[in-house]
């Protein structure tokens, strides 16, 4: 996958995508495998907004119960199964408690379970999408106060346990490298994709979008891609592209953004993650009470998120603050006295933006939607050429695209060989038995990397790890970049040969794990550095800035 801009200039595209998030590259994805000419841009790296500032998880859907929204939960079990299949290597089946009391009707266990039994209704014959065996969903289970507080003594804090409900949901252990790998097969089936290009102003003749007015971020050069049709698909930048044709409006006009915080901690416990109540609002029918948050065991640490903090600031300026890290403490340690989690414990930290739709921003209730929105604006405002594509979840996205696509291949008059998506495996999850590859790796590769880095190169590039193995025994890039995490030397090589890494944060952030779980360290920055710096031939200026910028990502002012 190169960063070919030329090629971009010289087409003219049935379809041109904005945004390269897992919205846009789902779209793009779709597109290509039904045989259109297509083109991806996206204005900073590939799922490095919003879709890399999530909790990773692709979920069943059990949170639209509470306000009755039954066919949402249908949609998104149906997706977090399908996901199973596209990228086996990315996902996994991780167990959720979630604690019952006696405070009320709603919290208790007998309403759980009647949940579940509704829950079971809704995701029943979706197993049949899941073609590895191996991949199946575990079944649920209730346990008793007493197993609860064996198996998590510091839930014993809680106030009338009654038991708790477990129930698996999907966790990805990259959610920037799920988005890549929507991209990669995209271009591996003729899509055309470039990162850093920045949408300057969509171009018209008369009443029809023609193409798009882009700056190349990297060197700042300006040029013009053609299209049929475009889809913007932006997220909660869309509205801003499409602002320089004043009429195209949303459905559904986005009234304001919260900004959802997340904490890579100490880990708090391996096994189980944990869905607990904090003293904050959420809306619907029915409520448990707070608003929950989760404790997600993840790569030897605490994944924990999220909060709901309304944007006051620029869209363009989003980064977590000291007291965004404070105020969420005090609010999951208030949930759980026993955790006594501190600022000392917190290794990282992220934040991402959701849009909303409410007539009223609040600062203490969670007013996410799931609703996506896909307009055509011939229909609503007579403006041809131009599509808007807003997601809402990245469990769903794959179905945004499904019908985004549908759309445009009867606005472009196209035979329509239907949206393959739900069958077609990822190029880098192109996997039968995920169990089974893993046991041929381990035993092939056993006298030159261990089992833990094999595993590790499994997880974040499917069947094309062997490749990078390949690669890294004869350039003698088989090394690991820091002793205490599993990235090696090959990762950066590839990730810039193959992958349009065009930045040391790409690397650090999105194309590798080597930063999200913590500051991997001087030394492991420096030789990223290094190994990136030779290949795009980077001055130590440019390499100096580039360490600075990654640095900066840890400061929290």
């Amino acid at each position: 996958m190169q960063r070919n801009l030329h090629k971009l200039t010289t087409d003219l595209f049935d379809v041109l995508v904005i945004g390269g998030g897992i919205t846009g590259a789902c779209i793009a994805h779709d597109a290509a495998l039904r045989g259109l000419s297509v083109a991806l841009i996206e204005k900073d790296d590939f799922g490095g907004c919003t879709s890399s500032a999530s909790s990773k998880l692709l979920h069943g859907g059990i949170r639209y119960l509470p306000k009755g929204q039954v066919w949402k939960v249908r949609e998104s079990a149906r997706e977090q199964a399908i996901f199973q299949h596209l990228a086996p290597h990315l996902t996994s089946w991780l167990p959720f408690l979630i604690p019952t009391d006696k405070s009320s009707v709603t919290k208790g266990r007998f309403a759980m379970r009647a949940a579940m039994q509704v829950y079971r209704l809704c995701c029943a014959g979706l197993s049949r999408l899941i073609h590895d065996t191996g991949k199946k969903i575990p079944s649920a289970r209730f346990l008793s106060p007493q197993s609860v507080l064996t198996k998590i003594p510091m839930l014993s804090s809680l106030k009338g346990l009654s038991g708790a409900q477990v129930l698996y949901e999907s966790h990805m252990y990259s959610s920037e490298r799920m988005t890549l790998a929507f991209v990669k097969t995209a271009v591996a089936n003729g899509a055309r994709a470039a990162n850093y290009l920045l949408v300057r102003q969509l171009i018209t003749d008369g009443n029809r979008v023609t193409g798009i007015r882009v700056q190349d971020r990297l060197t700042d050069e300006e040029f013009e891609i053609k299209s049929r049709l475009i889809i913007n698909s932006a997220g909660p930048f869309v509205q801003q592209v499409n602002a320089s044709v004043p009429a195209l409006k949303l459905q559904h006009p986005l009234t304001g953004f919260s900004r959802g915080v997340h904490l890579v901690t100490r880990q708090v416990e391996p096994e189980f993650a944990l869905a607990l109540m904090s003293a904050k609002k959420t809306e619907g029918l029915i409520t448990r009470g707070g608003r929950h948050f989760f404790i997600i065991p993840w790569r030897g640490s605490s994944l924990i998120g999220t909060t709901n903090v309304p944007l006051s600031g620029s869209l363009e300026d989003i980064r977590v603050t000291q007291k965004d890290i404070t105020d969420f403490l005090d609010d999951i340690n208030g949930a759980l006295p026993d955790l006594k989690l501190e600022v000392k414990d917190v290794r990282y930290a992220f934040t991402g933006i959701y849009p909303l739709i409410a007539e009223q921003v609040k600062s203490d209730t969670y007013q996410g939607t799931g609703e996506y929105q896909i307009i055509d604006h011939r229909q609503k405002e007579g403006i041809d050429g131009i599509m808007t594509a807003l997601g809402a979840k990245f469990t769903t996205a794959r179905k945004v695209a499904e019908q985004a696509v549908d759309l445009a291949m009867k606005k472009l008059d196209k035979d329509d060989p239907g949206s393959a998506t739900v069958t077609t495996q990822l190029v880098e999850g192109k996997l039968a038995d995920i169990n089974k590859h893993y046991q041929h790796c381990r035993a092939r590769y056993s006298k030159i990397l261990d089992n833990d880095t094999v595993n590790h190169l499994i997880r974040y590039h499917g069947r094309e790890a062997e490749q990078l193995i390949k690669d890294g025994a004869e350039n003698n890039l088989l090394d690991k970049i820091t002793p205490d995490r599993n990235t090696l030397e090959i990762e950066v090589d590839y990730a810039v040969r193959h992958e349009m890494a065009c930045t040391l944060e790409d690397i650090v952030f999105r194309r590798t794990g080597l930063g999200t779980i913590g500051f991997p360290g001087n030394e492991a920055i420096e030789r990223c550095a290094e190994i990136m710096g030779n290949l795009l031939n980077w001055d130590n200026q440019e390499k100096l800035r580039q360490i600075a910028i990654v640095a900066a990502r840890y400061r929290y002012e």
